[in-house]
């Protein structure tokens, strides 16, 4: 990893921090932990926090998840059930959740020296969504994020998250997880939505949140190489 490198991951673990200390600071603040959600005062981001999620109605946020329409999933293996569970929480239940992205680190060995030239890393981005952490620890969202890409266009993608913390439950923790998304890119399948799934790494401390993904390379051969990238998050 280069020098720049470097120099732009410690900048964004320092932001990370940042955000922590504003977390504790509200922490230690019971009022500005404890807002009262019953009565949000629209003009202000208390709304948007309690009531993220902007495809169901805001009158309805209360309703047990037991009424709520979803996927059966009872019928599943044990681990996929719980998928199911913790993602229809988030949709129903989740808090806000703000995205900033990002930087996108060509990996040498797997590009040319004059290809990284032409590459752009800095995936300046953002996007929103809505999460929630269950009984266990784990952390479920539904998200949209756009930035720009390698080749300095614009890539979109929509999906959803699910995160594993260790220590389950502590305010700094490491975590590891996975997202399922659609994504529209200028350069593959000519700009039309496609699948794709990757992994995901994170460090979380209080609200603010680093993750990171591994893209490998699938054309195989040089300069269609790996690529790890990088953005934030941040949940009311």
């Amino acid at each position: 990893m280069t020098t720049k490198t470097t120099t732009r991951l410690i900048a964004a673990l320092a932001l990370t921090f940042a955000l922590a200390q504003t977390a504790m600071a509200q922490q230690a603040d019971p009022k500005a932990a404890s807002p009262d959600w019953s009565t949000p005062d629209r003009s202000t981001f208390e709304w948007l926090a309690s009531h993220p999620n902007p495809f169901i109605s805001a009158d309805s946020v209360d309703a047990p998840l037991d009424t709520r329409k979803w996927v059966n999933c009872s019928g599943m293996w044990a681990w996929a059930a719980r998928q199911c569970e913790g993602l229809k929480a988030a949709w129903f239940q989740g808090r806000a959740t703000w995205y900033v992205s990002g930087y996108a680190w060509h990996i040498p060995g797997t590009w040319t020296e004059e290809k990284l030239a032409e590459l752009n890393e800095n995936a300046w981005g953002g996007g929103y969504g809505f999460a929630r952490t269950d009984e266990r620890g784990d952390n479920y969202s539904w998200y949209a994020l756009a930035f720009r890409d390698s080749h300095f266009e614009t890539t979109a993608m929509a999906g959803w998250a699910a995160m594993t913390y260790w220590p389950s439950k502590g305010p700094v923790a490491a975590g590891l997880g996975y997202t399922v998304f659609i994504m529209m890119r200028p350069d593959i399948a000519k700009g039309w939505p496609f699948p794709a799934a990757l992994p995901l790494a994170s460090v979380k401390v209080h609200n603010a949140e680093l993750l990171g993904s591994f893209i490998p390379k699938l054309n195989g051969g040089i300069n269609h190489g790996d690529v790890a990238f990088f953005f934030g998050r941040w949940q009311f």
